[in-house]
């Protein structure tokens, strides 16, 4: 496969793309096709969601041609009164911004952010279910800021390739449009139009405007060498892939990958977990990324019917961590009836796994008042000799503007040697808006004991039904001279229980917050469980009682206008697998420059009885203390260069105190013997360079180093560092290329 995969990359070489756009993207609307540009000029506050007149005045200018969609925005705002600071492609944007929303099919289905911060910052991401944003999404799109003395500008460029798109009837198209502007100094928003991605009704309320459609085919190709030094197993690895994205019309899209190795250029954060319940991990690799929206089902309790960090992930048998990726394929059309896509991912085998096959397909319609869809995944995972089989079907309705229905209905179907069983899950939400300021929803869910979508999918748990209610109320009715900006309360109501009716958990939540027009806010909130019982704790033996638990969290963020910010929270309990304690955290974060930044983070947790399942019917409590910190350093060189360094270390002592047996009745028992202390710590850096040839491609430099280890001792923190350090359990160096000829 590496060969033949070679090969495609080499004659790729051969392919140049020139692209020759009639307006320069550079920050300055200076072109004079800006001068028959469509312009937008009303604006509303919309956070707070007060829709009371702008301080500041904001310009957006619309013209396409042959080339794509560009967008100019003239932002009114004194030089003195601007943020600019940088921040890596896809970070979060600490400084002023503008952010644009697309819904290229007017449908309400899905739209697409861009985001561009005064200083060059770039982010973009997906909507779907009207406000779920999810940053798991790359687009090559092109965006240049500038400023004087009373403005700010922000010029963008967006290829008509970004994204499938129902074929237009004629010259123009109607799509679905919204613009916004945060400013940091007063810490507000204003929109193009009286919405917010902050309220239950979002992409299906943007405004339908109309542009010039020069739609057309087009196709992109990927190539990419990695290059790895694996330093513990003393091996060099060098690999080829291949990605091709092509669209025969707007309205349809097939991608492409042969051989994908994603190297260690994102890392995820390190996890200590005990629980019974997966950690989850966003996915992060371009390809799954990429026109990923149509199969992006979630629900409540953290449900995804498609979780793509399953591919590629660690093999059924054998010691590897990760599976090799043959090949993955995606097709989707998007129409005005009727949208559809099928997404295959095939594992390569080696000497101990054969490898996993996923399959999946997806089909929905959309009106002016309903959605609804059916999805089908299949996993066949040969080494285990189990197949899956998962089927959904998901709904929308607006009853009025202000009252909507969503949910799901799903079965899934396992076959596997120790025998095949079957059963349901199913979800709906009623969510209704009272007014601007006041809302509630009522969520009722259902996953059966043998409900099971883990192959391809994700879920914490099955085995549940649950109740919850929420009330949201915020007043931004306040006076000029009142320091206060904005005030929310929320109060939640949850009950769970398993399918055999047995109580896991009723809690009831108070939170309120309080938003200051120094640009500061903070958070209180209060959360009492009554008696319950915890069915998961002991891996599917005895249950255990729960007693009544009260939890306490308090929350501040600092003024975000200085280049020095920090927030603090601080959490105190009374919980019965934890016992009595707390824990503490800060972040602070300095901008040395706008283009040099560092950010430390510090979380501290103690708890008196933190009970630890050991086998069958037995737990163990400890005396814990968890410290864990973070430090980045980030430093955006100029446009086409990014540094970073990122390091974590997790420390856990844990002090043993009780035996303890769960009897039948669920009660904790205590039994005689010494239970061991213990210790574990684990580290983890990176040290991170890119350089941008174009958008979306890049050359990478990591070098990345973890370990852990466990110690069977209660040793202090002081001493626990060079344990996990010296264990070196991973150590990399690694170069990609990946370039869009």
């Amino acid at each position: 496969m590496k060969y033949y995969t070679m090969a495609l990359f080499a004659l790729c070489a051969f392919v140049v793309s020139n692209k020759a756009n009639a307006v320069n993207i550079d920050g300055v609307l200076d072109d004079k096709e800006w001068q028959s540009a469509q312009v937008i000029e009303t604006f509303f506050t919309t956070s707070p969601y007060s829709l009371a007149q702008p301080e500041y005045k904001t310009e957006i200018k619309i013209l396409t041609n042959t080339d794509g969609i560009y967008i100019g925005i003239i932002n009114h705002q004194p030089l003195s009164t601007q943020r600019a600071n940088r921040t890596s492609r896809d970070a979060y944007i600490e400084a002023d911004f503008n952010d644009v929303v697309i819904d290229f099919d007017t449908g309400g289905l899905s739209a697409y952010s861009f985001s561009v911060g005064n200083g060059g910052s770039m982010r973009d991401g997906t909507y779907r279910n009207e406000n779920n944003y999810s940053n798991e999404w790359n687009g090559v799109w092109y965006a240049k800021t500038s400023a004087d003395d009373q403005h700010w500008y922000s010029e963008i460029h967006i290829p008509w390739d970004i994204a499938p798109m129902v074929g237009a009837k004629g010259e123009f198209r109607n799509i679905g449009f919204y613009a916004s502007r945060d400013i940091v100094a007063l810490g507000k928003r204003y929109s193009s139009q009286r919405i917010d991605a902050s309220r239950p009704r979002f992409i299906s309320d943007l405004a339908n405007i109309t542009i010039g459609d020069h739609s057309r085919a087009s196709l992109q190709i990927f190539g990419a060498l990695t290059a790895r030094q694996d330093k513990v197993a003393n091996e060099t690895n060098v690999d080829v892939s291949l990605d091709l994205f092509y669209k025969p019309d707007s309205a349809k899209q097939l991608s492409l990958t042969i051989n994908p190795d994603f190297g260690h250029v994102d890392s995820d954060s390190l996890v200590v977990n005990f629980s019974p319940t997966e950690t989850f991990f966003f996915e992060n690799r371009a390809f799954f990324t990429e026109n990923q929206a149509m199969f992006s089902l979630q629900g409540p309790d953290s449900l995804r019917l498609v979780h793509t960090r399953r591919i590629g992930g660690q093999p059924d048998v054998g010691s590897g961590l990760g599976a090799d990726i043959k090949g993955a394929v995606k097709f989707t059309s998007i129409n005005d009836d009727y949208s559809y896509g099928l997404f295959a991912a095939l594992e390569d085998g080696d000497n101990d796994a054969k490898g996993r096959d996923y399959y999946t397909g997806r089909v929905m319609r959309k009106t002016q008042d309903y959605n609804v869809g059916y999805l089908l995944t299949y996993t066949d995972r040969p080494d285990i000799n189990r197949n899956s089989l998962v089927q959904a079907i998901d709904y929308g309705y607006f009853f009025t503007e202000k009252l909507s229905l969503n949910g799901q209905v799903i079965n899934s179907q396992i076959e596997q040697d120790s025998g095949d069983y079957s059963d349901t899950g199913a979800w709906f939400t009623l969510e209704q808006q009272f007014n601007n300021d006041w809302r509630h929803s009522f969520t009722t869910t259902h996953y059966g004991s043998q409900f099971d979508v883990n192959d391809l999918g994700f879920l914490p748990r099955n085995d549940l039904n649950s109740l919850a209610y929420e009330n949201r109320l915020t007043n931004h009715d306040f006076s000029s001279s009142s320091f206060i900006k904005e005030h929310t309360m929320t109060a939640q109501i949850n009950h769970e229980e398993n399918t055999d009716g047995v109580n896991l958990l009723s809690t009831a939540t108070f939170t309120d917050d309080w938003t200051f027009k120094d640009t500061s806010w903070t958070q209180w909130r209060m959360i009492y469980e009554s008696k319950g019982h915890d069915d998961l704790l002991t891996r599917g033996n005895n249950t255990v009682n729960l007693q009544r638990g009260l939890k306490l969290d308090l929350l501040y963020f600092g003024q975000s206008t200085g280049d020095f910010r920090y927030h603090i929270h601080g959490t105190a309990f009374d919980r019965t697998i934890e016992g009595e304690g707390y824990e503490i955290h800060a972040h602070p974060s300095y901008n040395i420059t706008d283009n040099y930044s560092v950010t430390l983070g510090l979380w501290y947790k103690k708890s008196d009885d933190w009970m630890i399942w050991q086998e069958q019917n037995k737990l163990a409590s400890y005396q814990q203390q968890q410290f864990t910190t973070s430090a980045d350093f980030t430093a955006t060189i100029n446009d086409k260069q990014e540094f970073s360094v990122k390091f974590q270390w997790v420390a856990l002592k844990a002090k043993g105190l009780t035996h303890y047996q769960v009897d039948g009745s669920g009660n904790l028992m205590a039994q005689t013997g010494t239970v061991d202390d213990f210790s574990l710590s684990d580290t983890a850096i990176q040290l991170r360079y890119r350089y941008e040839i174009a958008p979306l491609s890049n050359v990478y430099l990591v070098y990345s180093r973890g370990g852990t280890t466990r110690l069977d001792e209660d040793k202090a923190f002081s001493k626990l560092f060079s344990p996990g350090w010296d264990k070196r359990d991973g150590e990399n160096l690694s170069l990609k290329i990946r370039y869009r000829f």
